[in-house]
């Protein structure tokens, strides 16, 4: 006779987790990576960039040093600095002017959730632009009888504009709050 299984569950996980990794990273805890760049440097968890970012899982791995530090030519300490806190908290408020070089060094280090806003960028700033401002045009699809584009299987597939849609929504390039006082 086979025993009841029972499901035990933690409601707060992942928000008490992400607490933990960025108090930890603030307190300089259990670090095991220094990354460096013009000069400064700061501590993380190898644990964390390589959950977040394929870059450093491959170099963690191929290299496994015990406190391996890294140093990261042509980037800036601030996008570093934003990069890595975008890892530990899933968000990072940068100024518009900044926003096009944090990117940059997102899609180097291939951040997952960033990189992702520089690839549709290069497939089209302008479709951004517009369903962005309320300027979107449609643009007619040549579909078979079956609703399927030529060539397609028929097996999950959707077009650069839902994928734009799906993936970056207006509300994720909302202007931060601004703190009187």
């Amino acid at each position: 006779m086979a025993q009841q299984q029972f499901c035990l569950k933690w409601n707060n996980y992942q928000s008490n987790m992400s607490e933990v990794f960025q108090n930890m990273l603030v307190s300089e805890n259990l670090v095991d990576v220094t990354l460096a760049c013009e000069g400064a440097s700061l501590k993380a968890h190898k644990m964390v960039l390589a959950a977040c970012s394929p870059f450093f899982q491959s170099l963690f791995m191929s290299n496994p040093c015990k406190h391996p530090i890294v140093i990261l030519k042509d980037v800036k300490f601030v996008e570093l600095k934003a990069v890595i806190d975008f890892m530990y908290r899933g968000e990072v408020n940068v100024s518009q002017d900044q926003l096009s070089a944090l990117l940059k060094t997102a899609e180097t280090l291939k951040v997952k959730g960033l990189m992702e806003v520089t690839e549709k960028q290069a497939r089209g700033q302008t479709q951004l632009q517009h369903a962005l401002f309320g300027k979107n045009k449609k643009r007619k699809r040549n579909r078979n009888k079956s609703g399927l584009k030529p060539g397609e299987s028929g097996e999950s597939s959707e077009s650069d504009d839902d994928n734009i849609s799906n993936k970056l929504r207006t509300s994720d390039l909302r202007p931060s709050p601004h703190r009187l006082g």
